[in-house]
């Protein structure tokens, strides 16, 4: 019934953490110089600050959990063929769509190089240290997709890091996380890093020692409310200086076990099959956002208060918070769309 639990779970956080993840890449950008503290208020700003900068950040972490929970799943022992199944299942569910959707972008770009599809952007994110260093993320030119790449990556270390998380667990886990939350980065390998890593074998560990997902995150439910909290109210007015890295790196952690403890608060006990189909539109979506960037819903909806001679801050605003929904909703329409036509055609067939 636990694992029913957490299947439900992972299944109901998907679409809406996928959902979050567009605002990261639709219309997000922070107006250049602005800070909290030496600014002073502005909504829109702040809005931004605390959806695109903030609460954006929990997704990956979450993902990268889920992927090592579900990797490990059924695995008593290591069996080196369950791996290699898992690995060729992989290569269809992860590199297939990593290498067709990078070259789909490659195409929207007018352009093509090997570092496209793996390290296109040389600075996609920057954060600093506890040595004071500051760090650049690369990432594929279908910028999101950097998270399957290190996934990949991770995944080609499981045969290394089953019997150390097997004979290890907590304590390995420990010197990960504290890692992670340094930020150093002594190996800057693009496609390897702490933050995958310690994500995935914190999944790796609740499924390896047979540690239910949902009920282990609830044992700390009120820490983690409360410590996200303090993190984002710190996260807002820390931007722009080098106190927002490590306020960034902590939130991530907090945010994760949060959002974990909120499914768990709002999971139906009436969905007890979860739907591959919520899975598979998601994936789309995850796939897609990027390069369909649906620029003509930013136009249009821009240009309504125009329409209306209103003032255009509140149209502004809410054009921020609706525009990734209204792409997100025409992106999943044209999903449905293709697997009902697919489905169809194949009937036909028969």
């Amino acid at each position: 019934m636990r694992e029913t639990k957490d299947s439900q779970v992972i299944n109901q956080i998907r679409l809406p953490l996928i959902i979050l993840v567009t605002y990261a890449h639709s219309y997000g950008a922070i107006r250049s110089g602005y800070s909290l503290l030496t600014s002073g208020w502005d909504t829109l700003e702040v809005t931004k600050l605390l959806v695109s900068q903030t609460l954006t950040k929990v997704v990956v972490p979450v993902f990268f959990i889920i992927s090592g929970y579900l990797f490990f799943r059924h695995l008593e022992t290591w069996n080196w063929t369950l791996w290699r199944q898992k690995l060729l299942r992989r290569l269809r569910t992860l590199l297939l769509p990593y290498v067709v959707w990078n070259l789909l972008m490659a195409v929207k770009l007018k352009t093509f190089s090997w570092p496209m599809l793996w390290a296109y952007w040389s600075e996609a994110g920057t954060q600093t240290d506890w040595l004071g260093a500051v760090h650049h993320m690369t990432a594929p030119c279908n910028m999101p997709l950097w998270f399957l790449r290190d996934l990949m990556v991770i995944t080609l270390l499981t045969p290394l890091l089953y019997p150390l998380l097997r004979r290890y667990g907590k304590p390995l886990v420990g010197l990960l996380t504290l890692w992670y939350l340094s930020g150093v980065c002594p190996f800057p390998l693009p496609g390897l890093s702490a933050y995958a890593i310690c994500f995935f074998s914190m999944g790796a560990l609740l499924t390896i020692h047979r540690c239910p997902l949902t009920a282990t995150a609830m044992r700390v439910e009120l820490p983690a409310y409360i410590l996200s909290a303090m993190l984002a109210v710190a996260m807002l007015f820390s931007w722009h200086t080098p106190l927002f890295s490590p306020f960034m790196l902590a939130f991530r952690l907090t945010g994760a076990v949060a959002v974990f403890c909120i499914a768990s608060r709002l999971s139906s006990p009436f969905t007890l099959h979860p739907s591959p189909f919520i899975s598979h539109s998601s994936y789309f979506l995850y796939l897609s956002h990027y390069v369909f960037f649906l620029s003509f819903i930013d136009n249009w909806m821009l240009s309504l208060p125009h329409a209306f001679t209103l003032h255009p801050s509140p149209f502004t605003i809410l054009h921020y918070l609706l525009a990734p929904l209204v792409k997100a909703v025409l992106l999943l329409a044209v999903y449905v769309g293709c697997y009902k036509l697919f489905h169809l055609c194949r009937k036909q067939e028969k």
